[in-house]
């Protein structure tokens, strides 16, 4: 039996196209296969140049706690540059979160600096002193003004009024305290007064004589005791020392 012109061609050009369709499918998987290679070059270069994986605060090789919780090889060039993206994004927010706080403790730092700039202003020799000057002025004045000073020698008087600005510079001093204008008044109408008559009480049993006292009144004056023996210091410390307790109870008020 022959076969027919057809069959024949089929038998013979079957096998020669599919040697040709195999030749055609291999050189343009070859050719996908090398723009691929190609592409992913070019985004792998593109991470490069956006993230470095090899130098920099940012690489997670170099800084554990930006290294990605799956492995870099198991990534797609395009999800290891978002990967590193979000580790920056992380970091910059630490890094945020970090400086808000500095700029917080600056604050208070700040705040701190600007109220002891205050304090040592308000605490500085030439004003403080001046203050000082006025209260040792406005108490010689009152003292004299007032009846019950007429036990007092005007030497006394004096020293006491000397011993109040002596004592309003050392507690003010000492608590840190800031006094407006009406705070000074009521400390040298209501409260010195009465430091100033339990010293001058007491300047009687600690100066047996006219030369102690003068030494006392310098005291109150200069606070210098050079000159004075170990029994006038020692009386005279006894002395001061209630009336600084009783002027700190009156003056309790301001530190509360």
């Amino acid at each position: 039996m022959q076969l027919s012109k057809f069959k024949l061609a089929l038998l013979i050009g079957g096998p020669v196209l599919l040697i040709i369709l195999v030749a055609a499918g291999y050189f343009i998987y070859s050719g996908i296969s090398e723009q691929q290679d190609e592409n992913r070059k070019k985004v792998e270069g593109f991470g490069e140049m956006v993230i470095p994986t090899d130098s920099g605060p940012g690489n997670p090789a170099t800084d554990p706690k930006l290294a990605p919780s799956i492995g870099q090889n198991s990534l797609s060039p395009t999800q290891r540059v978002i990967s590193n993206m979000k580790n920056e994004r992380v970091k910059l927010l630490d890094e945020a979160i970090e400086m808000r706080e500095q700029i917080t403790s600056l604050k208070a730092k700040v705040a701190e600096l600007e109220l002891y700039r205050t304090t040592n202003e308000r605490y500085a020799p030439h004003s403080f002193n001046e203050e000082v000057s006025k209260v040792h002025t406005r108490m010689k004045q009152l003292l004299v003004s007032q009846d019950e000073a007429r036990r007092f020698t005007s030497i006394q008087i004096k020293g006491m009024a000397a011993a109040s600005a002596q004592e309003y510079r050392r507690y003010l001093t000492s608590r840190k305290l800031l006094l407006d204008p009406d705070q000074i008044d009521t400390v040298i109408t209501n409260h010195l007064p009465v430091y100033a008559y339990c010293i001058g009480d007491g300047m009687d049993i600690a100066a047996n004589d006219r030369s102690e006292e003068q030494m006392v009144i310098e005291y109150f004056k200069t606070e210098k005791t050079e000159l004075m023996g170990s029994r006038l210091k020692s009386d005279l410390k006894a002395i001061i020392a209630p009336c600084q307790e009783l002027f700190a109870q009156r003056m309790s008020y301001l530190s509360n």
